[in-house]
Formats: C-alpha cells, structure tokens, sequence
C-alpha cells in the first residue's frame, strides 16, 4: 500500500480514530455548554438567584441567633465582603460564608477576563493590518485562527433575537464578515456603515451571485465579496493544475453538481485555457435539468468539450473507463466510488471532496488518489483579502479605460485606477479579477516560449479565457451589444474580430504591465 507497512496503517488509523475520540468529547462538551446557555437565556434571572442566596442564607443563619431585622440584614451583606461583624455561626452562616467567596471570585474573574479580553483587543487594534472576523459559525472561527493581526467577534447561532445587533463594528482596518446567512452579512455592513467607513470589507456570499449586483457608492469603505466555494475551487485547480498536460486529450469527470461540483467546474472551465491545441472534455454526472440546459449551451470556443450525463455514475462504467481524472463532490460514498473506480480505471486520478481529508489515500494501492476541500487550509485570511488578485484586477480595467480613451496612465495611477473601479457592478468587477485569476498561466506560457509577449497567439488565449466568463454568466451573442440583456456583439471567433478587436485582448500600457507582472 504504496510502500507503507500494517505498523503505520495501524498507528495511523489509530491515530484517526484517537481525534475521533477528541472531536467527539469537544462536540459533547459544546452540547452541555450550548445547554446551558440555553436556560441561561430563557432564565436570565438565574444568574441573580444564585448570588443572592448567600444573602438568603446568611439571613436565616443570623436570624437564628437572635439578631434583629436590621443587624441580620447587614450582618448577611458583610458575608459578601469577607468581613463578619461578629462571631456567631451556624451550619447557615458558614454556607453563606463558603458561597459568598464564590459569588464574588466569579464576578471578579469575569471583571478581569473581559478588561483582558478588551485590552488585547485595544492594542491589536493598533496594527496597521489588523484584522477582526465577525462570524456565526465554525468556519468563521478557524478563519479567525489564521488572522496575524486580530481576533473574532462571535455571536451564538442558536441565538435568534438580534444577535447581528449584538455585534458593533470594530475599529481596525480590515472586516472579514461571515454570518452563515447571507442576509445577515448585508445587515451587519448596513447596520455598521458609519463605523466602517474608508475600511476593506470582505463579505462572504453563499446563494447571492456578486456578478448580479448592481455599483454601490464606495465612497464610505471598500467592499470586496467571496464565496466560499469559489475559493475552495480556485485552490483546487491551482493545486491541480493541467498545465504540463496541456497539449495533450484530457477526460475529467466531476460527480456531483452541487455548490462544490458546480464552483469546480467552473473555474476549470474559466482556467484550464493552456495552448490553442489542447482537447479537455468535461463530463458531468448529478445536474439538474435546468442546470443541463443552461450547460447545454455553453460554448468553449476551442476543441474541448462539455458531456453532460443523464444517469446515475454507477450506470455509465464505459464512461468512467476512460477518464484520466474523477473529482468526486459528496461527502457520503466516497469508498463506494474510489473502489468502483478502482475496479474498471485503475489509471485514473480519483479526486475525492471532504471537509476533513484525512488518511484515506493510504488504505489502497494506487498512489492517484486525493482528498482535497479542507476548509481550514483554504479559508485562510490571505486566501480571503488576496489583495493581489484584487489588485491586479483593478489594473487590468484601468489599462482598459486608458486604451478606450487614447491615454496613459497618471502619475498617481493607483488612485486614479481606484476610481475606475468604484464605477463598476459585480459583473464587471468580477470579470477583470477572473483575468488576473487566469493571468499567471499566461505569464508562464510567455515564460516557457509558447508565445511572445502581445503576440496574436497569446490574444486568441485570453479572448477564449473571456468569452467564457461571459457564456458561464448567462451572457450569448447579438448584433448589437446590449448589457441589460446580456447580450455581446464579440461573443465571436477570435478570427472574425476586427484588429482593434484584437488587441484589446492585450495589456495597452507598458507601465500596468509592470505593475501587473509584479503581482504574478
């Protein structure tokens, strides 16, 4: 089993099954605290019963010692202070006593937790690049971990009433917003807009599309989205890449056309651009049937090609006998497929999608198999800011608002770049960062001498890596371009283009190219 004996099987295993053992008493142990702050929450009065009854204790013990009204009133009092006004005792006082201490140990160590908890923050907060991440979830949190510079505001999930109201905007420069639900990420930037003024925010999106928001005024901060799953597919494909296959035929099966399938194939379907000869075929097995219409219609604009299948992937063995690479996308029946594949494609790479790759790899023989989609590896704080990406993508669109207007850049061109980009709506945004996010192959293709440098080759590349963002938003051909309707009138061959067509596809000036190649 790729050289590994049964001693390391076994340890390994057993060292799996021992964070099994420690996940599963940390998951219990988040019950019992998720209880009770449950009752805390439906029986806030709780927590004030409790601290009055050694009060009530004391009273009942002095009250038996013949003290008056009064005097037994501020005999139990003085319990609190660790101060009794006189000798008496009884099985009543000394509960009081023993209690009180406790009472007032708990409230002076929540006192100095929250001045510590405060103070870290406060000098946190003066670095430049800190960093607060205001989350509901586990994910948010680990997000949190990686931060260099900062720290997590949490709310509990499980608390309904205006827990986004709980939370106040912290004074630091960058804000990673990830609520689970995606209304309650805009709420909070709502609910926060004077405080977050001239700051980065990083909203996370899980069901709205960025491409389909309209220009927001970002005058007051600067607003950047992401999707989870994006990212996870970004990852994956630059971990994965099919550059030194790429004049070769590849066949690539993705299983499973959820949220994780769906990000995977499109990003492969964006990047995998490598050569003007290449043949990549995607074959999909799981979409639904708009979601087969919509990729019926796709258009890749070279020899690649789209296959999308009607049954089941244990139906189509004939299929998956040929594939070089399977990327499975469930999380349950993974050792089904990886021994199915086994079975009739011994060859082939398997891909397998878990939220917790472990050893996996190790229990069979072929060394192609992989587990990728590990949450806490790729949702990092620099995999979320990437201002390099960013950057470059306002690059790339102010080269094109300078080659539209016959310009050069100004002398603060940063600025001035800045500006280009706060007129533009999520589409366009996301258009120029998939040109950045595309462009180190470009870089590399350069390098390795496929193409020279703004040569017609290097132009055809990128109008296919365009025209394909365009096909995957819904965007088809028209005489006339027409934004509204997503309509273009260059959703063309490259051949058919006019030459000032043509060299659009091309960085205009030498000084973003620069810049641009800086970032790569």
């Amino acid at each position: 089993m790729k050289g590994t004996s049964n001693k390391e099987l076994l340890l390994e295993m057993t060292k799996n099954g021992n964070v099994m053992k420690v996940k599963l008493n940390k998951r219990r142990r988040r019950t019992v605290l998720k209880l009770l702050h449950a009752i805390k929450e439906k029986c806030p009065w709780i927590s004030y019963v409790l601290g009055v009854i050694p009060f009530i204790m004391g009273c009942i013990g002095y009250a038996k010692e013949g003290l008056s009204f009064w005097e037994t009133v501020y005999a139990a009092l003085a319990v609190y202070f660790v101060n009794p006004v006189n000798d008496m005792t009884n099985g009543y006082i000394l509960f009081a006593e023993i209690t009180s201490v406790l009472v007032v140990a708990s409230i002076i160590l929540s006192v100095l937790r929250y001045a510590y908890a405060k103070m870290g923050h406060f000098f946190i907060r003066l670095s430049k690049d800190a960093t607060v991440v205001y989350t509901d979830n586990e994910m948010g949190q680990a997000v949190g971990e990686t931060v260099r510079h900062g720290y997590v505001m949490y709310t509990d999930p499980d608390d309904d009433e205006n827990k986004i109201s709980k939370l106040k905007a912290e004074k630091v420069r960058n804000h990673i917003v990830m609520f689970t639900d995606d209304m309650d990420n805009v709420s909070f930037i709502s609910k926060n807009e004077k405080k977050l003024q001239g700051d980065n925010i990083y909203l996370m999106l899980r069901d709205v599309d960025p491409t389909l928001l309209d220009a927001v005024d970002e005058s007051k901060m600067n607003l950047h989205f992401f999707n989870v799953y994006d990212v996870l597919a970004r990852d994956y494909w630059k971990k994965y890449n099919l550059y030194d296959r790429r004049k070769g035929k590849i066949k690539i099966a993705i299983i499973g056309f959820d949220q994780v399938g769906n990000a995977i194939f499109k990003y492969g379907y964006l990047n995998n651009i490598f050569s003007l000869v290449q043949s990549v075929e995607y074959h999909i097995w799981g979409a639904s049937p708009a979601e087969v219409a919509f990729l019926n219609t796709l258009h890749t604009m070279n020899d690649d090609k789209i296959v999308v299948h009607d049954r089941g992937w244990e139906e189509d063995i004939e299929d998956l006998a040929q594939m070089d690479r399977v990327i499975y996308t469930f999380l349950d029946g993974t050792i089904e497929l990886i021994q199915f594949v086994l079975y009739v494609n011994p060859l082939a790479e398997i891909h397998c999608y878990s939220d917790t790759p472990a050893g996996l790899a190790k229990l069979y023989l072929s060394d192609k198999i992989v587990a990728f989609g590990d949450m806490k590896e790729i949702l990092t704080e620099e995999s979320i800011e990437n201002e390099r990406l960013y950057r470059q993508g306002k690059l790339f669109n102010y080269d094109y608002s300078l080659r539209y207007s016959n310009s050069q850049p100004a002398q603060d061109f940063e600025e001035a770049a800045e500006k280009e980009w706060k007129k533009l709506n999520g589409f366009f945004k996301s258009s120029n960062v998939a040109r950045a996010d595309h462009y180190w192959i470009e870089q590399r293709l350069k390098a390795d001498g496929e193409f020279d440098e703004d040569s017609e080759d290097a132009w055809r590349i990128e109008h296919i890596r365009w025209s394909r963002f365009y096909y995957v938003n819904h965007w088809s051909y028209a005489k006339e371009r027409d934004n509204a309707r997503r309509k273009h009138h260059l959703l063309v061959p490259y051949e058919e283009l006019e030459y000032s067509e043509k060299a659009k596809d091309g960085i205009y000036s030498d000084v973003l190219r620069a810049e641009i190649d800086k970032l790569v």
